[in-house]
């Protein structure tokens, strides 16, 4: 099985080979569709998806993936057009399961003209796709194509905007670059002030720093030389690990205290005025819209090669991780949930066909789930990656992950990648 940046180096090598592709949709569709299921490491015949399937009372559908998707394949000219042929691709998937041969109409539709996808989950949100996007930004948004990668692995359809991501990250790694480089602090305390500062960006932009305090704080700065970051800045940092409620006032007075240990020891840094300039611009971000899976970039980046190895703390994209949580949490947490909220007759035949002694409560449902990802991965998987996957409806989800659930003691020298 690849992993996602061995996907993403394939398909930026498939966007520059069919990028300009002109053609008819039947001479070169289904070569285009291979090669794409190839990108995954998936071999599309073995895996069993097949071209122009029949079986539809609507029509030929260009490929049919059974139990995971539908295919249907435009010209690249009708790229454009891709909306005018989704009824079209939505009849394909209403009329292509069987009950006399219990075949269910898969999850995924893709609607496709080379150079444009429209991702669809029909059987959730039938009225819009829920991923568009161009072959270039494919490599970045490969998880919306994730079940290629073989059945059972799940789609990811972020809302965050990556290309706004990797810009926001790169304004931090140039910052922090320019502070090792001058030896502002100690490395240490670099790697400190970095991780504090993205975080107050991010709940800055979120509401929950009220009044904008970095913003202005900086600003302030850039304005009168005498002022120090170290003094202010490191001032903030300090009130956000205070959990009394004193010294509150003026740009701090939207402040609250941030309990854990990422303030316990606030960074003081002094900046200099074009490393100002340059948080300045990293703070006009919108960062509610930036992925949260910056800060494991960040972390990697800051550690340096040598510490990472030391730790273990490597980042590991999501999708990977999901390749794992999937199969041994995700699934059996959505079996256990049904089986909790179905009618009585379907209870018994579910605590049959899963072994279970009787229908978990949403203690012992999260007992079961802490568990699992304890013994999966002690340290490198987290319930704020695992848990949204399995919170399929408000009204019988179990209360959300506390800390006081998380596997007690578990050392961070674990071994290298599991991070």
């Amino acid at each position: 099985m690849l992993s996602g940046a061995e996907i993403q180096a394939n398909l930026r090598r498939f966007a520059r080979e069919w990028g300009p592709y002109a053609g008819t949709e039947r001479s070169e569709a289904q070569t285009f569709l291979n090669d794409l299921f190839a990108c995954y490491g998936t071999n599309r015949k073995e895996a069993g998806a097949v071209f122009e399937d029949s079986k539809t009372s609507a029509g030929i559908m260009d490929l049919f993936f059974p139990g995971v998707a539908i295919i249907e394949m435009k010209a690249p000219h009708r790229a454009d057009k891709l909306p005018d042929h989704r009824k079209q691709a939505l009849d394909y998937w209403h009329n292509s399961s069987d009950s006399a041969t219990d075949r269910p109409a898969p999850p995924y539709v893709v609607l496709c003209a080379f150079g444009q996808f429209e991702v669809w989950e029909p059987g959730k949100y039938p009225t819009v796709p829920r991923a568009t996007f161009s072959l270039s930004e494919l490599p970045d948004r490969y998880e919306a194509l994730l079940f290629l990668a073989g059945a059972g692995l799940d789609p990811l359809f972020g809302s965050t905007n990556k290309a706004l991501t990797a810009e926001a990250a790169d304004h931090v790694g140039l910052l922090y670059r320019q502070l090792s480089e001058r030896n502002a602090a100690a490395p240490e305390e670099i790697q400190r002030f970095i991780l504090q500062i993205v975080w107050c960006l991010f709940a800055e932009n979120l509401a929950m720093l009220d009044g904008h305090p970095v913003l202005r704080i900086i600003d302030k700065l850039i304005q009168d030389p005498q002022l120090t970051s170290r003094a202010l800045l490191g001032d903030l940092f300090d009130v956000l690990n205070d959990p009394d409620n004193y010294g509150r006032v003026g740009l701090l007075a939207g402040t609250k205290y941030v309990n854990g240990s990422l303030f316990s020891k606030p960074a003081k840094v002094a900046l200099n005025h074009d490393e100002l300039l340059l948080l300045r611009a990293a703070s006009r971000f919108e960062w509610k819209s930036v992925d949260p899976t910056i800060f494991g970039a960040l972390m990697e980046g800051c550690l340096g090669k040598e510490q990472r190895w030391k730790l273990g703390a490597h980042y590991t994209h999501e999708s990977d991780i999901m390749k794992i949580v999937g199969p041994t949490i995700v699934r059996p947490w959505r079996a256990r949930i049904e089986a909790a909220v179905v009618p009585d007759d379907r209870v018994r035949s579910s605590r049959r066909s899963l072994h279970l002694p009787g229908t978990p409560s949403g203690l012992r449902m999260r007992q079961l789930l802490v568990r699992r990802v304890s013994r999966v991965a002690p340290v490198g998987i987290r319930l704020q990656t695992t848990y949204p996957r399995t919170r399929l409806d408000h009204r019988h989800r179990p209360p959300g992950p506390s800390a006081a659930l998380l596997p007690a003691r578990q050392p961070l020298r674990n071994r290298t990648g599991t991070h």
